[in-house]
């Protein structure tokens, strides 16, 4: 599956002009990523959801936590 979209960072919750072709970085399970985003942000996610690089060098622990729970696609 391919998109032409914004996507969310989990980790800030922030949403830029981040693109992706392929989906590579954005959670598998974006059903329970994004309930949980809604709960820790008080918004639902405006896109699919993935770690920014910046959040993910500033939070490495938090990042994998991310991917261990709602796994990555690769």
């Amino acid at each position: 599956m391919t998109v032409d979209t914004p996507l969310t960072c989990y980790i800030c919750g922030e949403t830029d002009d981040w693109t992706t072709v392929d989906l590579i970085g954005c959670f598998e399970d974006r059903q329970a990523a994004g309930e949980r985003f809604e709960e820790k942000h008080g918004k639902k996610p405006e896109s699919y959801l993935f770690v920014w690089p910046e959040c993910k060098e500033e939070n490495p622990h938090h990042a994998e936590n991310c991917y261990e729970k709602y796994g990555r696609v690769e």
